[in-house]
């Protein structure tokens, strides 16, 4: 009997005490450790243990199957599938069912789906439904969601876990993974799902020379001497599977080494592999090549592909020689590193046999074509096209990486008398692998497609695609260069010429270069119109408008709107037209630009789930930069933050480096806020770095406002001035007219007043007033009049002051932006206090205090309290604290407990609290008595009013 894991009593107990403590809400527990130190093992035994209390959910992925999309999701949910999908809703029912089902030879495919070319699932309805799944299954009973080796699980499954583990909330849903120990990041986003408090780490260390000797006795049935068992410990470094098969070796030995002589320890654990391999028998050995060699072994496939009637009996004898495991029909090796050396040892000869057999009996159209490519020793006309096919049905259902692998194979089988369709096939894997986010290789493939071809239209379209890659990896002047010779390649292929024109207008805009831009947008729409490509014509009307919005001219909906017309009405994007922007994005980024932050993030988020649903990860890091940009200037931060990690990590992990400044500066700017100064500021001067290298101008400048931005928020108004000053007059000189894209103006102001600069400031300001006027900007009209009654009151026209920040308050109303609606309270509680309406001014700092808290932007924050503080020591009666001075004067205004609420952000009951207290401490039995307590200690005006005795505007 297998006694479980031996050692590991303290880790276990730790495990069922975290997920006992955590039965009644979201939590994952992450069990980590080197390659055999026995992860897998003390993950199998939770699950055991946990199966009366909990439902459990598991799977474990293996490197094959991680092509194979939704493969994960379907050994967690499939057993369950006849429970739940009766109680999901459609569309979310028929999603789940496809992407379960997926892959299920036709005689047992559920009605209604058919062979091959059945659409994927929408990978948001999908999501939904999963997630609508496991809130169905946690209602009547705990979950645990047990994963194996997570890092392999295929990225379909990945995406779709994660959205599901991010919108728990209080369901009793408990995560169980098991991962190697080199990963730091938690996987599958639950490092920011979760609280810390939620998440738990028990990494599995070596095990002492005592352990190991109890699991080689208990798993061999042997004891061995102690000094033997001394040096095998050492050797082995405390990991049992490297110990056991150490010890496997020592017994085939006719004698025990003696002290003077060397332990036959190899060098490797694929050595210590090789030795156990060797011991198989022929029949065991050829099931234990089918199973390596197939991505989903099958019992009942790999009996069929056996060369004789013994398959079975030479099932059972691996297993129970512990190589390979029975998971229901499925068949797994007991360690990875099994696989590896059986597939590798395999000569090619016999490799291409295995793959031969593997292909008579697979029901799966894509792993036929993969194991006839495997199996083949020639090129092949046939297996090419059937593999061409493959590749298409993946890319259909999403799967990018798979479609990548199997056209490059259709294009090394392609017989040589078919150069075109090689070359062609070839290009197709290029921009597969570049949607897979692989485009270091899709520059190899089209580098190779482009060697020995004259110049020409094949020549420049292949070009373009290189540009493309370039511009994603190396740096923008480089990718500059190609786009020109592609163009000059092309003079007669009008629609060439538009593509590499469209790019053009976009790489100038990169160099800073506004009006060029513009220009080569316009030369693009005249050549998409010779072409006659509606496509074409759709990407270039975008362009035009996104220049024009940029130089002031305002938004040209005629364009936008014509744009995402063509383009809708295109049937698919033609193979390797990949750009950066396209009139859906451009819509999006306009909107967002206009203060329109709702209707942007449903543009944004539509080009996300589109980009998801394609598998096109090159796209996510431009996209997630933008939706961070969006969330950092309304009010969810933590989304902000997470859109622009997730930038970093796609960027990173696709080498995107003239992209990842853009994610490196999305991720500064939430950091700024969020008063994080030196993680804000190593990440600005990074990317300031990567800029420099990658020759990306309009970042350079993003990137100084942010540096200014933090210096403004530290008090710091010289060094702001030094990074913002240069940032106005260099906007000017590229053409920049649109006032929403130079947000740092409004701090260049206030920087430039503290400096005794005022006309400047003055300047600055009508310029952006004027221009939000005849855009209507409520962004440049709501800080252009903050900073107009700054200045007023730094001139001592208190009246002027007051008039301009009414009217920067009333433009806040049509401004989903709350922290500049705190920066424009402050300024409104300074200008009360020097004219001297302590109440109010109390009231004005208190509500911009309550901002920043919410917010949690710690240094405007302080900003707040100190203002506040000041107007406390000065009218507050003694004895109340800070909440119930500003709770006071609220009241005393004429407010109601309500109003008070939503002005501090707390609730009635906690305004009701405070107030009996206030109302003890000064003695006071009514809001009539307590007003008049605060007059009398706040001067002759009542709190709230205005120098002419008007009623102040009251401001939530």
């Amino acid at each position: 009997m297998d006694p479980g894991p031996i050692g590991r009593d303290a880790e276990i107990a730790k495990i069922r005490g975290f997920l006992l403590a955590s039965s009644q809400s979201p939590a994952a527990l992450a069990i980590t450790g080197d390659a055999g130190i026995g992860k897998t093992m003390v993950w199998k035994q939770m699950i055991q243990a946990s199966g009366s209390a909990a439902k459990v959910l598991s799977c474990q992925p293996t490197l094959a199957e991680r092509p194979l999309a939704f493969s994960a999701l379907n050994d967690l949910f499939g057993d369950v599938a006849e429970q739940v999908l009766p109680a999901l809703p459609d569309p979310g029912r028929r999603a789940v069912q496809d992407a379960l089902h997926h892959g299920i030879p036709p005689g047992r495919r559920p009605a209604g789906l058919s062979e091959i070319g059945r659409a994927p699932p929408e990978r948001q309805v999908l999501a939904r439904g999963i997630l609508n799944a496991l809130r169905a299954l946690s209602a009547s009973a705990p979950v645990i969601m047990a994963v194996d080796d997570v890092q392999w699980l295929d990225h379909p499954s990945m995406s779709v876990l994660e959205f599901c583990l991010r919108r728990l909330t209080d369901e009793p849903v408990a995560i169980l993974l098991t991962f190697r120990e080199e990963s730091r990041v938690f996987p599958l986003g639950l490092g920011r799902a979760l609280p810390p408090d939620r998440i738990r780490r028990v990494p599995l260390g070596p095990l002492n020379l005592g352990t190991t000797g109890e699991i080689v006795r208990s798993r061999l049935g042997v004891a061995l001497p102690r000094y033997v068992l001394t040096r095998l410990y050492e050797g082995c470094g405390g990991n049992p599977f490297y110990a056991l098969e150490c010890a496997r070796a020592l017994l085939e030995r006719p004698r025990m080494p003696r002290t003077n002589e060397p332990l036959p320890v190899p060098p490797n654990l694929a050595d210590l592999v090789r030795r156990r391999i060797d011991r198989l028998t022929p029949s065991v050995r050829q099931v234990g090549r089918l199973v390596a060699a197939s991505s989903d072994p099958r019992e009942r496939l790999i009996r069929a592909a056996s060369d004789d009637g013994e398959s079975w009996a030479a099932i059972d004898e691996a297993v129970d020689d512990g190589i390979i495991e029975r998971d229901g029909d499925t068949l797994r090796f007991t360690h990875p590193l099994l696989r590896s050396v059986l597939y590798g040892e395999m000569k090619l000869d016999e490799r291409r046999q295995i793959h031969r057999r593997l292909a008579t009996v697979t029901e799966d159209i894509e792993e036929r074509a993969w194991h006839l490519a495997l199996g083949a020793d020639r090129p092949s006309a046939e297996t090419a096209g059937m593999l061409d096919y493959a590749a298409r049905r993946a890319a259909s259902r999403g799967a990018p990486e798979d479609a990548a692998a199997s056209q490059e194979q259709a294009a090394r089988l392609t017989p040589a008398g078919q150069a075109d369709a090689a070359r062609e096939r070839t290009v197709r894997a290029a921009d597969n692998y570049f949607r897979a986010g692989d485009i270091s290789r899709s520059r190899e493939l089209i580098q190779s497609a482009l060697a020995g071809l004259p110049p020409g239209s094949l020549r420049s379209r292949l070009l373009v695609r290189l540009a493309t890659t370039q511009y994603r990896q190396s740096d923008w002047r480089l990718a500059e260069q190609t786009f020109r010779q592609a163009a000059r390649e092309a003079p007669d292929d009008a629609g060439l010429r538009a593509h590499a024109e469209q790019e053009l207008s976009f790489v100038r805009l990169v160099a800073g270069d506004l009006v060029a831009a513009s220009s080569w947008a316009q030369a693009s729409l005249r050549s998409a119109e010779r072409a006659d490509d509606p496509h074409l014509v759709a990407h270039s009307l975008a362009r035009i408008a996104l220049f024009d919005f940029l130089r002031g001219n305002g938004v040209r909906s005629d364009l936008l709107e014509r744009a995402e017309a063509l383009d809708t009405s295109t049937d698919e994007e033609p193979v390797g037209h990949l750009p950066m922007l396209d009139p859906a994005l451009v819509a999006g980024v306009i909107l967002k630009w206009c203060d329109r932050l709702d209707e942007a993030r449903l543009r944004l988020a539509d080009r996300y789930r589109h980009a998801l649903d394609r598998g096109d990860e090159a796209s996510l890091p431009f996209l997630l930069y933008h939706f961070s940009q969006l969330e950092c200037w309304a009010r969810d931060w933590d989304a902000a933050e997470e859109y622009a990690l997730e930038g970093c990590r796609v960027a990173d992990e696709s080498h995107q480096q003239p992209l990842r400044p853009a994610t490196l500066y999305s991720l500064a700017l939430v950091r700024a806020h969020r008063g994080q100064v030196e993680e804000a500021h190593e990440l600005a001067t990074e990317a300031l770095g990567l800029c420099d290298r990658t020759g990306n101008v309009p970042l350079l400048s993003a990137l100084a406002s942010v540096l200014g931005f933090l210096a403004l928020s530290a008090g710091d108004h010289g060094a702001a001035h030094s990074h913002l000053g240069r940032l106005a007059s260099a906007s000017a000189a590229v053409g920049l007219g649109e006032p929403s894209v130079v947000k740092f103006l409004p701090d260049e102001i206030e920087a430039l007043a503290a400096l005794g600069e005022p006309d400047l400031a003055r300047s600055f300001t009508h310029q952006l007033e004027a221009r939000g006027r005849s855009l209507g900007r409520p962004w440049a009209l709501a800080t252009g009049a903050r900073c107009r009654a700054h200045l007023a009151a730094i001139d001592g026209d208190l009246r002027e002051a007051q008039a301009a920040v009414g009217q920067a308050l009333s433009h806040h109303e049509r401004l989903p932006m709350p922290f500049e609606l705190g920066r424009t309270l402050l300024v409104k509680g300074m200008i009360e206090r020097r004219s001297r309406l302590r109440a109010a001014a109390h009231d004005s700092f208190g509500q911009a205090l309550a901002i920043f808290e919410q917010l949690g932007a710690p240094l405007w924050a302080d900003k707040a309290r100190r203002e506040l503080s000041k107007v406390a020591m000065s009218s507050s009666p003694a004895g109340l604290t800070e909440t119930e001075n500003r709770i006071a004067a609220l009241v005393a205004q004429g407010q109601t407990n309500r109003e008070v609420a939503k002005a501090m952000f707390v609730t009635e009951n906690t305004v009701q609290t405070h107030v009996r207290h206030i109302f003890q401490k000064l003695g006071v039995r009514s809001r009539t008595e307590l007003a008049a307590r605060l007059l009398s200690t706040g001067g002759s005006d009542p709190p709230g009013s205005t120098p002419t005795g008007r009623p102040a505007a009251k401001y939530h």
